[in-house]
């Protein structure tokens, strides 16, 4: 029986990857620690909302920098949305009255291609005082199929109470470094020792691990 041989270009081959930062999650079950089953519970309810009708949604994620606020936003308003143009994705700082008015004007219509429009508004404690003033009734009038989803790194204070109240806001910690460790290791194939050194130096910042990872994968040439 003739040996079977493998070429030196197939044993130098290196391991095919996913790039850690162009990855993106799809799923709420993509979501590590916390954030995946705070995921899962949202994606219940905005189901729910889909399927048997009402809103609208107002939703306040807020918590430390890279823990998936970010990502959760986004797909919950993939969720709902029919088409991107259903989509307005702004950050906080260019939210000012000439756009909350903008806004206000524009409450009565509806999608040409689905039911729900949604406004997705990240940093949204940079939005200015006099801006979150009149979105208090930006909010009160959001009529049924329209969603505001923010985002912000810092806790609550830096928004006034009231547009607080007009919220439901759920907080988003990190994960821990076990958690983040065998997420690491499962989704890019890295070695246990690897992903624990990655996971233990990002502080619970799984944006900050992915970099960490891709930097590894660089510099190992894998």
């Amino acid at each position: 029986m003739p040996r079977i041989t493998r070429s030196k270009s197939a044993v130098l081959a290196p391991i095919s990857r996913p790039s850690p930062l162009s990855w993106r999650p799809q799923s709420p079950a993509d979501l590590v620690g916390p954030a995946r089953l705070v995921g899962e519970r949202l994606h219940a309810k905005v189901t729910r909302l889909k399927t048997q009708g009402g809103g609208p949604l107002k939703l306040l994620l807020y918590g430390p920098p890279g823990v998936g606020k970010t990502s959760l936003a986004e797909l919950l308003a993939r969720q709902l949305v029919a088409n991107r143009w259903d989509l307005d994705d702004v950050n906080g700082k260019t939210v000012n009255v000439e756009v909350v008015k903008q806004w206000m004007d524009r409450l009565a219509y509806g999608s040409l291609w689905g039911d729900w429009t949604v406004k997705l508004i990240n940093e949204f404690d940079r939005c200015s005082r006099d801006a979150q003033d009149l979105l208090l009734s930006y909010l009160d009038q959001l009529p049924p199929g329209k969603a505001v989803i923010g985002t912000s790194n810092l806790d609550l204070s830096a928004l006034t109470d009231r547009v607080q109240t007009r919220f439901q806001a759920i907080e988003l910690k990190g994960p821990t470094t076990e958690e983040l460790a065998a997420f690491l290791g499962q989704r890019f194939d890295t070695p246990p020792e690897i992903a624990n050194m990655v996971a233990v130096g990002s502080g619970g910042n799984v944006r900050a691990a992915l970099a960490d990872l891709e930097t590894w994968f660089d510099a190992e040439g894998t």
